[in-house]
């Protein structure tokens, strides 16, 4: 029975010390170790205390750190006035004028002539002006053809006609002759044997011949007055193709004149602009050159009708623009292009400004009478080049704001330039 304990006491003694139990107690039966109560209440209560440790280590750094964001300085926001924008105005007018049509346009010739001689011949003068630019008046002589062959033509049909005249005198004397004879004669004569001896067969045959005749000379008088070929109006030479010693045939196209008295201009206008425009030589147009007349030189032309389709190009209606005088300082050149501007009757109770000053969405910045921006919805019934004609949404004295602004708000605050300098 004294083995068994002196084998585990040896064993006891064999553990490191740390592990050694002095009460027998710690081995079973076998020999082997068993734990005691007291050391497991030594185990759970050391890692208690490193679970409250790591515990109080974390709440202290939690409480550290709200400590030191309570403590730390905040920037205050403050509120600041809003300054009010620096605008400039103008005050809303009413139109004195109605809507005025701009519009570009080509002058051309009124008038366009292609001479063509009525006869074949050799050209024995030609007018000097006959030349590109030149300037003809009107029923002046063009050019001659040689006429010794017409004027000779024309002597030989007076000559016939003087003949025949001469024959038909005789043939009156036969006449009176033939009376005296009748009363002679048996009166059982008939109709026909009566002319015969009164010559009027005769008389009449004379008389055809002489018709004839003075045809013929007609004939070659006419021909000999084409032999000069004379302008029907003062002309402009813009083509020539002949000169003196020149053989032409009938139809060769020797020049082309246009009238010089008057020029057209063709405008293009938008359809929807004819309702403010009255084509019965009634209304007048303004045109002039940018880049080629001074500032403020213009010319005067009247609308005489409107074309009667539109034009291929843009779609645009053709107005036929008449200037007379052309030529006179500042001239129109024709081919060159011109603006007109056409001024239509006032529209009662429109205002006008200036199409810069109308917003997006047809608006228009007003500036009340508190100095605040208002973004008005206006209607606008005609639309200008440089202005618009609106009928609602703006009256006369409205302060119109006509800067740009890049940020802007209903119910801004405004003040006017004018206002601060002073």
């Amino acid at each position: 029975m004294n083995l068994p304990s002196k084998s585990l006491k040896k064993q006891n003694e064999l553990r490191p010390l740390e592990e050694r139990e002095t009460s027998p107690a710690q081995f079973d039966l076998n020999g082997e170790f068993q734990p005691t109560e007291a050391s497991i209440w030594k185990k759970a209560l050391a890692l208690l205390l490193q679970i409250v440790l790591i515990g109080a280590i974390i709440f202290g750094a939690w409480k550290v750190s709200t400590w030191i964001i309570d403590s730390a300085p905040t920037a205050e926001r403050k509120s600041r006035d809003r300054v009010a924008r620096l605008v400039e105005v103008t005050p809303a007018q009413l139109a004195k004028t109605g809507p005025v049509v701009q519009a570009w346009g080509e002058v051309r010739p009124a008038q366009t002539l292609i001479v063509r001689p009525e006869l074949s011949g050799m050209l024995a003068w030609v007018h000097p002006e006959v030349t590109v630019g030149g300037r003809l008046p009107a029923n002046e002589v063009v050019a001659r053809f040689d006429d010794r062959e017409l004027k000779l033509a024309v002597t030989r049909a007076e000559a016939d006609i003087a003949e025949i005249e001469a024959r038909i005198l005789i043939e009156q004397g036969q006449a009176e002759i033939g009376k005296r004879e009748l009363t002679r004669l048996s009166r059982n004569l008939t109709q026909a044997q009566r002319d015969l001896v009164l010559r009027k067969p005769q008389m009449a045959q004379l008389e055809a011949e002489k018709a004839s005749a003075i045809a013929a000379r007609d004939q070659a008088q006419l021909a000999l007055d084409r032999a000069e070929v004379r302008t029907p109006f003062e002309a402009i030479v813009t083509a020539e193709t002949v000169a003196p010693g020149a053989m032409v045939s009938q139809g060769t196209e020797a020049a082309t004149l246009v009238a010089a008295d008057r020029f057209n201009v063709v405008l293009a206008v938008p359809a929807t602009a004819l309702t403010w425009i009255r084509v019965d030589g009634s209304q007048s147009v303004e045109l002039s050159q940018p880049g080629s007349w001074p500032d403020g030189i213009t010319r005067t032309g009247k609308i005489m009708r409107l074309g009667s389709a539109l034009s291929e190009t843009g779609r645009m209606a053709e107005l036929m623009i008449e200037v007379t005088a052309p030529l006179d300082p500042p001239a129109l050149l024709l081919g060159s292009f011109v603006q007109g501007s056409i001024t239509g009757a006032p529209l009662p109770g429109t205002v006008e400004i200036d199409r810069a000053y109308l917003r997006d969405d047809d608006t228009v910045w007003v500036m009340s009478a508190e100095d605040k921006l208002q973004i008005r919805d206006v209607t606008v019934v005609w639309r200008g080049a440089s202005n618009v004609l609106i009928s609602a949404g703006l009256t006369p004295g409205d302060r119109v704001v006509t800067t740009a602004l890049s940020s802007f708000a209903e119910g801004m605050n405004l003040r006017v330039r004018n206002e601060v300098s002073g």
